[in-house]
């Protein structure tokens, strides 16, 4: 299977946690440089990020369709996300290549795992973290299979989702449950292209929220002197790194690329 993205084609894009960061900078590269008539879609919960997002995009190309919904993705509901993604399709147009980005996330509770003893912390983190994306994906690619002949699933996981981190007990195990949904799926469905991608330290908001909430000193320490000495990424440059990798298809479907691996 040809792994490489063609965005000369005419495309369908949604990408999940569009108000900010990671999912903002998707957005604006894919703009860039998709096919005239493609069609992004923006999902997060931030209406006015949301429109900042569009905004930024349609700054940088007049020729593409960006449309925003506004969605609540820790509530998972999967007869609203047929509704989603039916309302998407139904524009009378046609695509070759249909594409997902599941970027949407959050860093949830930074303590150590023994204090992680609430079943309402572990479902609520979940729900958004794992299940929102389960139920999507698979809204998405059952409804695009009928008409769209190329799919493409990107994950946006973490180095967290592999190596333990103290005070990532929840946000980690969230991650690696997601990189092994992705797996079993590229291996069952051979005709979908997926890809499992670490974006290495970000300078994000999330990124902020370690510094300012972990409890673990050395946790903390790691990522305040990674700021401070400026060896934090900036999304222009992972998400490059990321198109890079999608433009030149050399990895196969299910395999898990880091920042800093060499492709």
């Amino acid at each position: 299977m040809v792994t490489a993205i063609d965005f000369n084609k005419k495309s369908l894009i949604i990408i999940t946690g569009a108000s900010q960061g990671i999912g903002r900078e998707i957005g604006c590269f894919v703009g860039k440089i998709c096919k005239s008539g493609s069609k992004i879609i923006l999902i997060a919960r931030s209406e006015g990020g949301l429109n900042e997002s569009r905004n930024k995009i349609i700054d940088s190309n007049n020729d593409v369709v960006v449309t925003t919904y506004v969605r609540d993705l820790s509530k998972p509901d999967i007869e609203d996300y047929k509704i989603l993604i039916d309302e998407i399709l139904n524009d009378g147009k046609s695509y070759d290549n249909a594409i997902i980005f599941h970027n949407a996330g959050q860093v949830g509770a930074l303590v150590n795992a023994v204090k992680l003893n609430q079943l309402e912390t572990w479902r609520s983190y979940y729900d958004l973290n794992l299940f929102s994306v389960a139920l999507l994906n698979s809204t998405f690619l059952e409804r695009c299979k009928e008409n769209i002949p190329n799919l493409y699933v990107i994950n946006i996981s973490s180095l967290c989702g592999h190596k333990p981190f103290a005070d990532m007990a929840l946000y980690g195990s969230g991650k690696a449950a997601r990189d092994l949904y992705f797996s079993v799926l590229a291996i069952e469905e051979p005709n979908i292209n997926v890809l499992k991608y670490c974006p290495g330290p970000v300078d994000t908001a999330m990124f902020n929220e370690v510094i300012e909430k972990a409890q673990n000193i050395e946790l903390k320490t790691q990522f305040t002197e990674m700021k401070n000495n400026e060896t934090v990424l900036t999304t222009k440059q992972t998400i490059g790194k990321l198109f890079e990798i999608l433009e030149s298809g050399k990895y196969k479907s299910g395999d898990l690329i880091d920042y800093f691996d060499r492709v």
